[in-house]
This record gives structure tokens, C-alpha cells and sequence, in this order.
């Protein structure tokens, strides 16, 4: 199968649902002994990240939004799994914070020198 078999739009929608599902799925934690709260920040710093992406992917060629879309939820991905595996709970949301933040600077980076 050759990437230009794949309609234009599938991968970038792909990549901002599948994004906004683990963007939700790292931010709920446990809270006490019953309950799971729900960490608005990195929430909403997760879900800012695929709406910036979703802009970019519809303005950039597809082939260079579909690698980038990609790198981008691999790279949250892994980070997402590394801190909520070796972290405490109760210092974890200050580092959910911070991964989505630098990844929308790397893909503004990133973008920005692959059009220069």
C-alpha cells in the first residue's frame, strides 16, 4: 500500500482523536482510595497540542503532516508512559504539563524550518 492510496485527511484525523484520548487517559489519576480526578491543565494543554496540529495539518502538505502527526503522538505517547510509570502522582501534573507544551514548540519548530 503506497501512502498516496490513503485519503487526505485520515492520518491527521487519526492522529487528534487517538491524541485527545491519551491526552484524557494520562490526566485522570487516582485520588485517594475510591475516586480518580480528572488534572485540567494537562488536559487542556494535551487537547491545545491536537488542535494545533489539526491547524498545521491542514495547512502544511499532506505527506509532511502525516510524519509529523505521528512523530508528535509517538513521542506523547512514550513520554506519557515513562513519567506516569516512574513519577509520583502527586508531582506528575506539573511534568503532564510541560511534555505537551514542548512538543507544540517542537512542531512549530519543526514546521517552521521544513518550509523555510
Amino acid at each position: 500500500m503506497n501512502t498516496s492510496d490513503i485519503p487526505q485527511g485520515v492520518v491527521p484525523l487519526g492522529v487528534v482523536l487517538a491524541g485527545v484520548a491519551f491526552a484524557f487517559g494520562s490526566a485522570v489519576v487516582p485520588h485517594f482510595d475510591s475516586a480518580h480526578r480528572l488534572l485540567a491543565l494537562p488536559f487542556g494543554i494535551g487537547v491545545a497540542l491536537y488542535a494545533l496540529y489539526g491547524v498545521v495539518a491542514a495547512l502544511v502538505p499532506q505527506s509532511l503532516a502525516d510524519r509529523l502527526g505521528l512523530r508528535i503522538l509517538g513521542l506523547h505517547v512514550a513520554m506519557g508512559v515513562l513519567l506516569r510509570a516512574s513519577i509520583d502522582v502527586r508531582i506528575v501534573e506539573g511534568w503532564l504539563v510541560l511534555v505537551p507544551a514542548l512538543l507544540m514548540v517542537y512542531l512549530l519548530a519543526d514546521v517552521y524550518l521544513r518550509r523555510a
